[in-house]
């Protein structure tokens, strides 16, 4: 007998800045070794519930629990252990090398000083994340994609069970955008991580996740693979954009419908 299918449980959360009302009882599964994107609007709630689990923003109510244990409660190592946040661009730790900063992943695994073991991870995940070149570098010089990735790699050099990230694609050129994906999705896959990015990309979601959760005003309207959730009626409904949606070798694919209106025309 398989012991029960373990996974990240976030249930009936509430959240608001001051007396705005951001996240209306959200409640979602993920199990283990899934990568789920939370897609939807600005302000819809994605970003903010990536930060409730990553511990930034406590919630009204609600619980959030993974594999049976309260997250929100966990002792701040505890935490870290478990659960590693890759914030938006704008907040890396300026003032290290690229290195340090990846290194940075490893505080909540060892005692005073990082053994082989760390040093072990933060090597595979700067090579990972092809940063190999930049590693004596300070993070002021990097570009802002660049920076980006050294997120992303001390995130995996924490060794977590969940992996959250909010937006870490907007600041990436192409190429970098397709690359983390891919990395984030091989990992799931290979480690068993429970991976939830915030992201924009409707294309990109449906391309590299297995799990899209469909966001409006901070309640969950979809949830479910990239054909259940990215359907023509719901996207329609959430952006206010008519799409067709097309599935192509096995995979989802939104386009815009772009009516050629004369008033568009200078």
């Amino acid at each position: 007998e398989d012991g029960p299918q373990m996974s990240l449980t976030i249930d009936g959360i509430e959240f608001a800045y001051g007396k705005h009302k951001v996240l209306k009882g959200v409640s979602l599964e993920v199990q283990d070794g899934t990568f789920c994107a939370l897609l939807g609007p600005n302000g819809s709630g994605k970003s903010t519930l990536t930060k409730v689990i990553a511990r930034v923003h406590k919630p009204s109510q609600g619980t959030v629990t993974f594999d049976g244990t309260d997250v929100l409660s966990l002792g701040r190592r505890e935490h870290a252990r478990t659960v590693a946040y890759v914030p938006q661009s704008g907040e890396a730790p300026f003032d290290l090398t690229v290195r340090e900063a990846v290194l940075l992943g490893r505080t909540p695994h060892y005692g005073m000083a990082p053994g082989a073991e760390d040093w072990r991870h933060v090597q595979d995940a700067i090579t990972l994340l092809n940063l190999d070149e930049l590693v004596d570098r300070n993070m002021s010089e990097l570009s802002g994609g660049q920076a980006q990735r050294v997120l992303v790699a001390r995130a995996l050099a924490q060794d977590p069970k969940v992996l959250l990230l909010d937006e870490p694609t907007s600041a990436l050129d192409l190429r970098y955008q397709i690359e983390t994906l891919q990395i984030v999705r091989r990992i799931t896959r290979t480690k068993g991580i429970t991976a939830l990015i915030a992201i924009h990309d409707l294309n990109h979601a449906g391309r590299f996740c297995d799990q899209i959760v469909m966001l409006d005003q901070g309640t969950i309207i979809k949830s479910g693979t990239p054909a259940e959730a990215l359907q023509e009626d719901t996207l329609k409904q959430v952006y206010g954009l008519r799409v067709t949606v097309e599935e192509r070798e096995g995979f989802v694919e939104v386009r815009p419908v772009v009516e050629d209106d004369l008033e568009y025309r200078i």
